[in-house]
């Protein structure tokens, strides 16, 4: 019965654990280890036993999840997992748009997309057309969105 009951605290810890940790290994074990739980309470305590442990693991885990997802911010080693401040979306189009018509340098090739700088700024950067090397003088055309054009200057 101690295996049972050790082998359904261990799944539940790991599948909350799963929640902080990236990867999805420590999630599986825990659900093995539940699933272990449950077959063990089939195998020696038989069939209605074995339901009512299903039944049960399946209850707790919902409560248990529930219950993490509701004060997952407050926990002290999840605060930094969690944004608390809100993004301001004018201030980015704002700057998006100041940068349209400006002049930099490709850090990296532009296949579509690479980087580049502005201003002494590192940017993400798309073209339409073509592809531009590294170190080639380019000029914002236009902002979409979060994507900023360019096309090369010609010298």
């Amino acid at each position: 019965m101690t295996a049972i009951i050790a082998l359904a605290v261990v799944g539940i810890a790991l599948l909350l654990a799963e929640l902080v940790l990236p990867g999805g290994i420590v999630g599986v074990g825990g659900i093995i280890c539940l699933l272990a739980a449950v077959t063990l309470t089939f195998v020696n305590y038989g069939a209605m036993a074995g339901a009512i442990a299903l039944v049960a693991v399946m209850v707790f885990g919902v409560i248990i999840t529930a219950l993490w997802i509701k004060n997952f911010h407050r926990l002290p080693f999840t605060r930094q997992l969690v944004l608390n401040q809100s993004i301001d979306d004018s201030s980015e189009e704002l700057w998006l748009d100041s940068l349209v018509g400006k002049e930099g340098v490709t850090l990296t090739k532009i296949s579509p997309s690479g980087h580049a700088e502005f201003d002494g700024e590192k940017v993400d950067v798309m073209t339409e057309s073509g592809k531009i090397d590294k170190g080639k003088t380019v000029k914002v055309i236009k902002t979409r969105g979060p994507s900023i054009f360019v096309e090369e200057v010609s010298v």
